[in-house]
């Protein structure tokens, strides 16, 4: 009998290592929780694209999946099986969603995997705006509530507006879209007097020159901007406010496909290719491992935290 027992605990052992050799068997999909064009999709496609070189007969699928400022997208990832094949592009947002959305997942019902960048958030205004300088908004702003564009109640960018207004006493009108395509418009259109958005999607606008960067949200002034001044110095009360992008998967996934997806998201973002494209498009390389994320994910959730609750904020 117990030549029974450790024979089959050795097939079992066999059969488990085998399994893990084997992962992926076929391709992983990317679950992005917004609409296609947003930095958030864009950033997953260089990231896929790229990939193909580190993987072997199978592919990354990008899939939107968007809705109430990304908690659709978020709620499928969260009851996807745990096996490695799904996986979550992780914002800001997945955070603040539970809190402010009554979304029905926590965020501890995501496995991080890896942080691959890190966004500052700068205030931005159509070519043709009356604002030309940062002092010339917050002239404006304490004569009348501006009306700013964002992507949505819960997201980093509403949170960044909240900060500023608990750090400087402004006060804004939210006009939220479910795109960053929807938000241009409204930029462009003059429907808003201006927007919240990570510089990786601001970029190419301004550097086309139909935008105009008034204040970037870093600790100090960007060597890509060097005559536009930080929040902090714009006197905003707020010193930086950073969007987060990375993997997270569903809480069960096994530590052998948490290794493999980390450890692809490290070769891609070491990649020279995917450096070139990513830093083209604007956004700032940041990987982080699965333990530096999650302190990223915590310290995001104890200042939003705070905010909502100095806000008065309950559930939609």
């Amino acid at each position: 009998m117990w030549k029974t027992m450790v024979a089959g605990v050795a097939a079992l052992t066999i059969a488990g290592a085998a399994h893990a050799a084997d992962y992926p068997t076929k391709d992983i999909t990317i679950i992005v929780p917004f609409k296609p064009g947003g930095a958030v999709d864009t950033t997953s496609r260089i990231i896929a694209e790229a990939s193909k070189g580190y993987m072997d007969g199978v592919e990354l699928k990008v899939e939107n999946r968007d809705g109430g400022s990304g908690v659709v997208g978020q709620t499928y990832a969260a009851n996807a099986t745990p096996d490695g094949y799904t996986v979550l592009a992780m914002t800001s947002s997945v955070v603040t969603n539970p809190e402010l959305k009554g979304a029905s997942y926590k965020v501890s019902d995501f496995t991080p995997v890896a942080l691959y960048t890190l966004d500052p958030e700068v205030i931005a205004v159509p070519a043709g705006s009356p604002f030309k300088t940062i002092e010339d908004f917050i002239a404006a702003a304490k004569e009348r509530k501006l009306n700013i564009v964002n992507s949505g109640i819960g997201t980093s960018h509403h949170m960044a507006g909240l900060a500023i207004e608990n750090g400087s006493g402004l006060t804004f009108n939210y006009v939220n879209t479910r795109g960053f395509g929807d938000q241009l418009q409204a930029v462009l259109g003059g429907h808003v007097d201006a927007a919240l958005w990570p510089y990786g999607e601001a970029k190419q606008h301004a550097d086309a020159g139909s935008i105009r960067i008034l204040a970037v949200a870093l600790d100090d002034r960007m060597e890509a901007l060097p005559d536009v001044p930080t929040w902090d110095e714009a006197g905003l009360g707020v010193e930086a406010w950073t969007t987060f992008r990375g993997w997270g998967v569903p809480k069960g996934t096994p530590d052998e496909a948490v290794a493999y997806l980390a450890d692809l998201l490290q070769q891609v973002s070491e990649d020279e290719g995917y450096i070139e494209k990513i830093t083209d498009a604007g956004y700032p390389l940041a990987y982080r491992d699965a333990a530096g994320f999650k302190k990223i994910i915590d310290s995001y959730a104890t200042l939003t935290g705070k905010i909502i609750k100095e806000q008065g904020f309950g559930k939609e």
